[in-house]
């Protein structure tokens, strides 16, 4: 920043005499040397500039810009430029919260429930079994998938098992697809394949006689 400067005469600089040498003293942290030509133009003592108060160059009569003095004036240099703020950093974008994950269930209806012996017809316990199954299906919010697979106990031929186990997974996916027209139902028989025990007792076989239905959906509400 330039200082500001007073222009006195030398008339007037001559009868301030020690007095403003005091003012030097008493005004300024070191000294503004006096350097070439600014001599003829600025107040000096012992080669170094005369202050007032404020820390301002007196000046002669004779002043000009040919005898201006670095330090007085700021001829030393451009001044230098303020610093620039430093530029604040943009906040890091919040990350996109991830896709929830998508709901998978299995409903497993035991197969005598849902046919009679060797058929592929549902009777009358299957078609409520399947419309329970349908209020379950209620809480699931935007079913993409179901994939319905059927099963056999090892009773009887594999080639038969596997053709019954064919069938009856096709008559459960029908009904769903009536249900559900917009969602992709897939059906699969695995035969006597994928049993859940053994088939040695009674129990065991009518547990492995089953069709389960697996359901994929965005979310499901609690209720």
């Amino acid at each position: 920043m330039n200082k500001k400067v007073i222009v006195v005469s030398s008339v007037a600089a001559l009868l301030l005499g020690s007095s403003a040498v005091f003012a030097h003293e008493a005004a300024v942290d070191g000294d503004i040397a006096i350097e070439g030509a600014a001599a003829d133009g600025l107040v000096n003592a012992d080669g170094n500039a005369v202050l007032t108060g404020l820390g301002e160059c007196l000046q002669l009569g004779g002043y000009s810009e040919e005898n201006t003095n670095p330090g007085c004036e700021g001829q030393d240099g451009e001044p230098e430029p303020e610093p620039e703020p430093e530029a604040k950093a943009e906040p890091a974008p919040e990350p996109e919260p991830a896709p929830p994950k998508e709901i998978v269930s299995i409903a497993t209806l035991g197969g005598k429930a849902l046919f009679d012996t060797n058929s592929d017809t549902l009777n009358g316990e299957g078609e409520q079994a399947l419309a329970d199954l349908l209020v379950q299906l209620e809480k699931f919010q935007e079913i993409s998938i179901m994939y319905v697979t059927g099963h056999t106990d090892s009773r009887g031929s594999e080639a038969y098992n596997q053709e019954l186990s064919e069938r009856r997974a096709a008559t459960v996916a029908a009904y769903l697809e009536a249900a559900y027209p917009d969602v992709d139902v897939t059906a699969q028989g695995l035969g006597e394949t994928v049993p859940r025990e053994t088939n040695s007792t009674a129990e065991g076989r009518q547990a492995n006689r089953r069709v389960e239905v697996q359901v994929t959906a965005k979310s499901v509400t609690q209720n």
